[in-house]
């Protein structure tokens, strides 16, 4: 069960965001068919976005999904949320919670485990509640994941996870994904000038990892958080379509 606060923030999150309230990290495991955050065909695992820092996540991409975080408050934020997602990103995938256990995670999967057909992101209840946690707009780093999950599901229906291919780390693809989450944020900024879009950058800055050689590198602490703030000034200062900003983050990519 979620605690008094997390409850009581579940209602805020309807109330701040207008209902914009997600998240997902990830972990990827090279190869696989579910990605945290990062993609492939297949399975893949990534780096989980803990604000404490990276470490392997245990997801499989085959947990048994939960309906609601036990909290309705907050799942109608998400749900909201979600929705404004699938809207801007022109997809249409499941989302669910699950059980991280003890490897607070959130996962996107090209497996349309929900009936959805644009595969599946699930949030570790874990995760979510670490998240809560956070001292500052947690509802905004929670929406910050979330985006970024979703944008794993965009370079599925794309295909854009062969910006991997030939490189030694998935970091081509995290970083598009934080651009996307960005991209996101500039949105909702223009809607609303008041939404905390700097939270996204902060949030993917935390999420940051120096083991540059290691295959499930997802980019340094600067490099996420820079690609986050490319893709917010693609959708708030130069109004780029999403057609306009899917060519604009695989540019800034391929230059990794």
């Amino acid at each position: 069960m979620l605690t008094r606060r997390e409850v009581l923030l579940g209602g805020s999150l309807t109330l701040i965001f207008g209902g914009v309230a997600c998240s997902c990290g990830a972990a990827h495991a090279q190869g696989s068919e579910y990605a945290g955050c990062a993609p492939s065909p297949s399975l893949e695992a990534s780096l989980f976005d803990n604000v404490l820092g990276p470490t392997i996540s245990a997801a499989t991409g085959n947990e048994p999904v939960i309906s609601s975080s036990g909290n309705a408050n907050l799942d109608i934020a998400f749900g909201r949320t979600q929705a404004m997602l699938a809207s801007a990103f022109k997809i249409d995938p499941g989302f669910a919670y699950y059980d991280d256990g003890g490897s607070k995670n959130a996962y996107a999967t090209t497996a349309p485990r929900l009936g959805k057909p644009d595969g599946s992101v699930l949030f570790g209840l874990n995760f979510l509640r670490e998240l809560l946690q956070m001292p500052e707009a947690p509802d905004a780093a929670v929406a910050a994941v979330c985006a970024h999950e979703y944008g794993h599901i965009l370079q599925y229906k794309l295909g854009l996870q062969a910006l991997n291919q030939g490189q030694p780390t998935v970091k081509r693809t995290e970083l598009q994904a934080d651009a996307f989450a960005g991209y996101f944020a500039g949105l909702r900024k223009l809607e609303r000038p008041s939404f905390p879009a700097a939270v996204f950058a902060r949030t993917k800055f935390l999420g940051g990892d120096n083991m540059i050689d290691h295959p499930n590198h997802h980019g340094t602490p600067e490099e996420r958080g820079q690609a986050v703030v490319f893709g917010f000034q693609l959708a708030f200062q130069e109004k780029l379509s999403l057609e306009a900003a899917i060519e604009a983050t695989t540019n800034y990519v391929l230059l990794m």
